[in-house]
Formats: structure tokens, C-alpha cells, sequence
């Protein structure tokens, strides 16, 4: 299956870079609707760097990998700043594009978990430490930005399989890696774009933490 591109380790540039800006557009939305608190420039700044790059940062920092790579280039932080710039100027319009950003947050999602679960392994990590650390990747960015929001992550609550669904992604990277690494990468891509979708589609949710049932999805009764 050489045809296939190695997305866990040699990821495209424009790629990475889209994934990104997408993620930080996303950060940068989640200032500029909240209307509880009136986010100034840096705060929406900062909300766009945490779910821009805070994924990448804690991979790097779990595997050692420093300086992180993101900072040894300088397109990361300039596409965080063009992602700014388009909120600021089309922030209504962008939001009401829901199908697109829900494709790209699918792709990014699987790609910064199959990524982070590669340079764990590469670092001679544990399978199931570079599935943990495949999963943090994937949703840290988005912890981060509750954090300093003073909101709950929604990934501990019963919502939404994010987390799952990134963890299922870095699993199937593992999984596949055995025989084929650039099999596995798409596979740990599709994986999570197709979860993500299933889920969205039927309307799956995690259960409250309250028995053995915690560990199934349920259908949200919001349809």
C-alpha cells in the first residue's frame, strides 16, 4: 500500500496547516459568541493558540519532544493569526457554515490522534500510552480553552464522544501500524471522520457515569 500517503508521519504541510486553522477559528469563535464575557483581542488570541496548537503542545511536551514543532516554523503561528483576522472580519458568516467545519474538526480530530499515537510509538512508548497520548492530543486543545473559560470540558460530561471517538482513531493507528504505517494512518483518519459522522447522524451521546451502562452510548433525546 505504498500509494498511500503517510499521514502520522509525514503529514502535508498545507494539511497540518488546515487542520490548524480550523481548530483555531473554532478557538476564536468560542470568544467571540460568548456573550457572558467580553473577550478582548488577546483572549480571543489565546483561545485560538490553545485550540490551534495546545494538542501539539502537550504530544510534544508527553514525548519529549522540544522544542514543539510547531514553534520551529513559523506557518503555525501565522496561520493562528490568519484564522484571528477571518473571525474578526467574517465571524457571523463562518459560523453559520456548519457542514464544513464539522468535516475539518472530524479530519483534524483524527489526524492529531493518529499523529500524537505515532511519535509515542516512535519514542518507544507503551501501545496503550500511545493511545493516550493520541487521545490527549486530539481533545487537549479544546480542554485548554474550558479551562481558562471556567467551563466544564464537555468531553467529561455526557455529550458528545469526542474523546472516544479520538481514542478509537489512535487505536486503529496502533492497531494497523503492525503490518502497514501508512495504512494505518488513513485507516486512524477515516476511523474518526466516519465515527464522528455515525455519531452526529444517530444522535449518540456517553451516559452519565452511573453503572456498568457508562460504558455504551445512548441517543440524546435532543434530535
Amino acid at each position: 500500500m505504498n500509494f498511500l500517503p503517510d499521514l502520522a508521519t509525514k503529514t502535508p504541510l498545507w494539511l497540518a496547516l488546515v487542520t490548524v486553522g480550523v481548530n483555531a477559528v473554532v478557538g476564536a469563535l468560542r470568544a467571540s459568541v460568548d456573550d457572558e464575557h467580553h473577550w478582548d483581542i488577546v483572549g480571543m488570541a489565546t483561545f485560538a493558540v490553545l485550540m490551534g496548537l495546545g494538542g501539539g503542545f502537550i504530544r510534544d511536551g508527553l514525548v519529549g519532544n522540544l522544542p514543539v514543532e510547531s514553534l520551529r516554523t513559523p506557518w503555525y503561528l501565522v496561520t493562528v493569526l490568519g484564522a484571528i483576522v477571518v473571525v474578526l472580519l467574517f465571524g457571523e458568516f463562518v459560523s453559520r457554515i456548519s457542514i464544513l467545519v464539522s468535516v475539518i474538526n472530524a479530519l483534524a480530530l483524527g489526524l492529531f490522534a493518529v499523529i500524537g499515537a505515532a511519535y509515542a510509538l516512535r519514542a518507544d512508548l507503551p501501545v496503550v500510552s500511545a493511545i493516550f497520548i493520541g487521545t490527549v492530543s486530539a481533545v487537549g486543545g479544546g480542554v485548554l480553552v474550558s479551562v481558562m473559560k471556567d467551563e466544564v470540558p464537555q468531553i467529561l460530561l455526557a455529550s458528545a464522544p469526542n474523546a472516544l471517538v479520538a481514542t478509537l482513531s489512535a487505536g486503529v493507528y496502533v492497531a494497523v501500524d503492525v503490518s502497514n504505517a501508512r495504512a494505518a494512518a488513513v485507516s486512524g483518519v477515516a476511523a474518526a471522520v466516519v465515527a464522528h459522522f455515525a455519531a452526529e447522524r444517530l444522535g449518540l451521546t456517553s451516559r452519565r457515569a452511573v453503572g456498568v451502562s457508562a460504558l455504551f452510548l445512548t441517543r440524546s433525546k435532543k434530535r
